[in-house]
C-alpha cells in the first residue's frame, strides 16, 4: 500500500486554505488521469498497490478544517473516484472506464446472456482503447464458482405484534382470526386462505381450524378444508385475536447450517417456510462472476495482452436450498444417506455446471412449475454485506478491489421450483445482484 502524507500531497499542488470546492478540483484534476507522478516515478492509482491518504494528511496539506476535506471529498465519492477505507483512510482512484451491469431480463436461462458491458460517456477514455472488443462475442463470458456446500435445517420464530406496538408470545390453543389471503399451506399445498379463518394455536408455526374453510392454489383453483384442519403459516399475516385486538402474525424463517452459520434472507425468508416440516436441506451458494477477456490488462493500455488475460468481476450471488431428499425419492439410496449423497453431487459442480441440468440427468428431478420474483433495487442487509465484503477482496473472485459501502445497492430474484406431481418446492433460491460495479482500465506506468 502506497501512503500519501501531507508533505507528499502538497508536492501535488494541495490548495493552502482553499474552499471545498477548490480541494475538489484539485483531486478531480489529479485523479483523471489515472496515475501520479511522485519523485520516486509515476504511481498507477489502479496498480496492484492501492494508493491511500488519511483525512489527517489531507487537513494537514490543506491547513483547513477536517469538515472542509470532507465536503470536498464528498462529489468524489458519489463518482467512486475517491473511496473512505476504515474510516479515517482515504483511497484515491483513477476515472472508471466502463461498467458492468446485469441486466433483469433473459435471468431464467444463462446469466451470462444478461451481462452487459458499456462504455462510461464523458469521462476521458484512453485513446488506444478499442471499445468495440466488448460487444465482440468471446470477450465476456459468465461463470458460477462453487463457495459452500453445507447441510442445515428449517427454524422458524413467531411473534405476535398489537397494532398499539406491544408484543404478546403466541400461547397454545390461543384463538385468533387470519385474515383473507394468509398465505398458508394444508397438506403439502401452498395458498391463499379464501376468507377471514379462525384458528387456534399448536405447535411450532402449526395453526389448527376451527371450522371449514378453502384454499386457493397458486393456478386459481379452490381447495376446500375441513374443521380441525392443521395448516402451517408460511408468512407474515394480518390477525384479529379473539377479544377484538387487531396486530401481525410474523413468522420468520431461518436455516441453521452443520457449520454454524445461520443463513436468514430477511424479507425473502418466508420463502424457505414452502419447504416440507421436517425435510432436511442443503445449502448450494455460488459467486456469479463476469470473465473479461483481452479487454483488460496490467500490461497493455487498455485492448489487453497478447495471451488474452482475463479479469473476473464480482457480479452477485447465487444462494438456494434443495430438498435433501431428492436422492430417495428418485430411488438411489435409503433416507438415511440421501442428503449426503446430494452433497457429494453438488460439490463436483464446475464453473459451468447448471444446477437444473445436473439435477435432471442425476436424480431425474424438473421443473413443472416455478413462482419467481424479481424485487426492485435496494440496500443489502448486514449478513449480506459481509458477504460481499468477503468475496470483493478475494482475488479468486474479483481481479478488482470493490468498494462495499454500508448502503449496497443491490436486486434480488426469488423462486420456488416444483416438480412433477409435487406440492411441496425440491428448490427454493436466491440470487442477489450489485445494481452496477464499475471496473476500470489499468494505465501502464
Amino acid at each position: 500500500m502506497i501512503r500519501l502524507r501531507a508533505d507528499q500531497l502538497r508536492s501535488l499542488g494541495a490548495p493552502v486554505k482553499a474552499g471545498a470546492q477548490q480541494i475538489e478540483e484539485w483531486l478531480r484534476s489529479l485523479l483523471r488521469g489515472g496515475t501520479l507522478r511522485l519523485p520516486e516515478g509515476l504511481v498507477e492509482l489502479r496498480g496492484s498497490q492501492p494508493v491511500v491518504t488519511t483525512l489527517g494528511d489531507l487537513k494537514q496539506a490543506c491547513q483547513v478544517a477536517v469538515e472542509t476535506v470532507k465536503q470536498g471529498l464528498r462529489p468524489l465519492e458519489l463518482e467512486h473516484q475517491v473511496l473512505l477505507v476504515d474510516g479515517m483512510h482515504t483511497r484515491l482512484v483513477g476515472p472508471p472506464r466502463f461498467r458492468v451491469s446485469l441486466s433483469r431480463e433473459n435471468i431464467s436461462g444463462s446469466v451470462g446472456r444478461a451481462v452487459h458491458v458499456a462504455p462510461m460517456d464523458g469521462l476521458h477514455p484512453l485513446e488506444s482503447v478499442d471499445y468495440e472488443l466488448l460487444y465482440r462475442g468471446g470477450h465476456v463470458r459468465c461463470c458460477k464458482p462453487v463457495l459452500d456446500v453445507a447441510r442445515g435445517q428449517l427454524t422458524w420464530q413467531l411473534r405476535l405484534r398489537l397494532a398499539d406496538g406491544t408484543e404478546q408470545p403466541l400461547k397454545p390453543e390461543l384463538s385468533i382470526v387470519l385474515a383473507s389471503g394468509s398465505r398458508v399451506s394444508w397438506e403439502g399445498q401452498s395458498g391463499l386462505l379464501g376468507s377471514d379463518t379462525e384458528v387456534r394455536s399448536s405447535r411450532g408455526r402449526e395453526v389448527r381450524t376451527v371450522r371449514s374453510g378453502a384454499l386457493i392454489l397458486a393456478r386459481g383453483q379452490t381447495v376446500p378444508f375441513p374443521a380441525g384442519a392443521r395448516l402451517l403459516l408460511e408468512s407474515t399475516s394480518l390477525v384479529r385475536l379473539g377479544h377484538g385486538p387487531t396486530g401481525f402474525l410474523e413468522v420468520h424463517s431461518q436455516v441453521q447450517l452443520e457449520t454454524g452459520e445461520t443463513v436468514d434472507w430477511g424479507g425473502d425468508s418466508s420463502w424457505l417456510g414452502r419447504f416440507m416440516e421436517g425435510v432436511p436441506l442443503v445449502l448450494l451458494r455460488r459467486a456469479v462472476v463476469a470473465e473479461l477477456e483481452g479487454v483488460v490488462a496490467d500490461t497493455c493500455a487498455g485492448v489487453g495482452g497478447a495471451e488474452g488475460e482475463v479479469w473476473r468481476i464480482l457480479l452477485g450471488v447465487h444462494e438456494c436450498f434443495l430438498d435433501g431428499s431428492v436422492p430417495f425419492r428418485a430411488g438411489q439410496c435409503p433416507m438415511s444417506r440421501s442428503p449426503q449423497r446430494l452433497l457429494r453431487t453438488l460439490a463436483s459442480f464446475s464453473e459451468t455446471s447448471s444446477l437444473r441440468e445436473e439435477m435432471a440427468r442425476t436424480y431425474g428431478y424438473t421443473v413443472q412449475a416455478a413462482d419467481v420474483r424479481v424485487s426492485p433495487t435496494r440496500f443489502a442487509s448486514g449478513p449480506l454485506r459481509d458477504l460481499f465484503r468477503r468475496l470483493a477482496t478475494d482475488p479468486r473472485w474479483n481481479s478488482e478491489l470493490l468498494a462495499i459501502g454500508n448502503k449496497l445497492a443491490c436486486w434480488t430474484q426469488v423462486g420456488a421450483y416444483y416438480a412433477p406431481g409435487q406440492n411441496r418446492p425440491w428448490e427454493v433460491t436466491r440470487e442477489v445482484y450489485l445494481t452496477f460495479v464499475d471496473v476500470h482500465y489499468q494505465q501502464p506506468a
